[in-house]
């Protein structure tokens, strides 16, 4: 038990899955957090060695570890776990104290989502691939019979109460039952299915946004994705995959894909929809947190604003990926141990690690800059990449790690794709200042959207830079309060073009991970066609130069 004395408490999160993480907390606020991936440049690394070597862990109370499978002494964790035997041999002050929370995933989700909410109480609804392992007890099941979690919506209330109202749990052999609020299966989820999807479309499984993107180029076909509230066993099975279903067709040319991406996507995001008003109307509860992978669909998230009543109040998690875990993690154990009931809603995501191995960038090619210039430059047809501060945790690049360009140029896809060697289909983001969104973009009562977290219509011909080939455009709202320097150079944009956006793509090429350090910016630049970096703290520009030699120095 937490003791009063220990003031603050830090616990350190760990996510040990795909997308692994670890984030520091301090006092029940986030201090950091960090994918390991920006560091060891492996998409969706599972291993998070990297983000614990420079991270103090002097004097850290907890160490709690999420995943997906209950950790063993034969796994060599917990007592012998190599993430909390690092921390341990850091000579700390007090005993840390080991907490496995590997069972717990949704649960992990869901503490993430509802801590960030800055709500009272909320039901929170979880989609993802798969989650933990869940044990299956019943006449039926032998012992030792395990699940897997595809979708939980939980009750959530301070300080740390989180009751499964509603489950879905997949098990490998043939079944379709209810016990209790848990339903059980053979079919898979929603989180799954987009996986499968990208899988059989040639993507990384953990590419889904690849078909959402692929979807806005296709039309529905005469195919039922669900069967009685579930997706349909003949698509989407345990132990199959598209190939084995007989519908290799669908697997064809572009437009092919491009139709069964839209099937999916239009069908599961309006059965998600419903399920949500379901929740909400046996709940009785209006406020509501969506989180784990399947919720980084921002078409979907977009398309649950004009269906959900206007007196539901909902909060969507940018670091819905397992990512997140750690800060569910982290969160979860000091409200259980210290029964706080301070609400600390996200207002920022730049929580990535100080940048401080450098006070001067040196380098013949360059020179102080200006926003002005800056954004003259932009407005001339350059591809500008911006780096600044702390990254950014999520998916999502917000204005520290970016790569900007016109949006007022409608070939502005075609030749930052080139750009960046990915897929001609993928779409892009804008930023816009946040008091002209509206002006562009149909925001269906959004305040703001801070961390582009939807595909929003486009309201104006402008941009067609930035303009999806379904009238949508990922969109990020900002103010001078939320990132100064980013704002100031998009006002200098609008004070030249009579535009308040900017093409936003995040800082990375094809099949890379999102740059990290000012080294790995300026690497990135020079096997680019990239033409300088802003480095807009430091009110410098480095051009992209492949003869000079870089060197940072503290």
């Amino acid at each position: 038990m937490y003791q009063e004395s220990r003031n603050p408490m830090r616990n350190l999160g760990i996510s040990r899955v795909h997308n692994s993480s670890t984030t520091l907390l301090q006092n029940g606020e986030i201090v950091y957090h960090l994918e390991n991936e920006r560091l060891s440049n492996r998409k969706y690394d599972a291993f998070p060695f990297q983000c614990l070597t420079d991270l103090d862990t002097l004097n850290l109370d907890n160490i709690c570890i999420a995943g997906v499978g209950k950790l063993t002494p034969a796994d060599c964790f917990i007592d012998d776990d190599p993430y909390s035997l690092y921390v341990k041999t850091k000579e700390n002050k007090y005993d840390t104290e080991v907490h496995d929370l590997s069972l717990s995933h949704h649960k992990l989700h869901a503490a993430h989502a509802f801590y960030n909410s800055g709500f009272d109480e909320a039901i929170c609804i979880v989609k993802d691939g798969m989650g933990s392992d869940v044990p299956l007890v019943g006449d039926m099941f032998q012992s030792g019979t395990y699940g897997r979690e595809l979708s939980t919506t939980f009750w959530a209330t301070y300080p740390a109460d989180f009751t499964v109202v509603d489950r879905h749990v997949a098990v490998p052999f043939e079944s379709n039952h209810k016990f209790g609020v848990t339903h059980i299966s053979n079919n898979l989820g929603e989180g799954m299915a987009f996986q499968k999807t990208s899988m059989a479309f040639g993507f990384h499984e953990l590419d889904a946004g690849k078909v959402m993107g692929l979807a806005s180029y296709g039309e529905e076909l005469p195919i039922s994705i669900y069967d009685n509230g579930l997706i349909d066993n003949q698509l989407f099975y345990i132990g199959k995959n598209l190939h084995d279903t007989g519908l290799n067709f669908l697997l064809g040319d572009f437009n092919s894909k491009a139709d069964f991406a839209f099937t999916l996507q239009k069908q599961t995001q309006e059965h998600v929809a419903q399920y949500i008003l379901n929740q909400i109307e046996q709940t009785g509860c209006k406020n509501v947190c969506l989180s784990g992978g399947f919720f980084l669909n921002c078409v979907a998230n977009y398309y649950y604003l004009s269906v959900l009543p206007s007196d539901v109040n909902l909060y969507i998690e940018p670091v819905s990926s397992d990512a997140g875990t750690s800060i569910g993690a982290a969160k979860l154990i000091h409200h259980e141990l210290t029964g706080d009931k301070t609400k600390r809603p996200l207002n920022s995501l730049y929580l990535g690690p100080v940048q401080d191995n450098f006070t001067r960038l040196y380098m013949e090619s360059t020179r102080p800059t200006t926003p002005f210039e800056v954004a003259d430059m932009i407005a001339d047809g350059k591809i500008i990449a911006i780096y600044q501060g702390r990254s950014e945790a999520g998916p999502r690049a917000l204005g520290n790690r970016s790569i900007l360009f016109d949006p007022r140029n409608g070939a502005a896809k075609e030749i930052v794709n080139r750009v960046k060697r990915r897929e001609e289909f993928r779409p892009f983001a804008a930023t816009v200042m946040k008091e002209y969104a509206n002006d562009y973009f149909d925001m269906r009562g959004l305040d703001e959207s801070p961390y582009m977290m939807y595909a929003v219509n486009v309201t104006s011909d402008d941009i067609p830079g930035v303009t999806h080939v379904d009238y949508t455009c990922r969109v990020q709202t900002v103010t001078a309060n939320q990132n100064y320097h980013y704002y100031q150079l998009i006002k200098c944009f609008h004070e030249k073009t009579g535009v308040p956006i900017l093409f936003n793509t995040s800082f990375n090429l094809a099949g890379e991970c999102i740059v990290e350090t000012p080294v790995d910016a300026i690497e990135t630049m020079k096997r680019s066609k990239i033409d300088a970096i802003y480095f807009a703290e430091l009110g410098c520009l480095v051009s992209n130069n492949n003869n000079t030699t870089t060197t940072i120095t503290t």
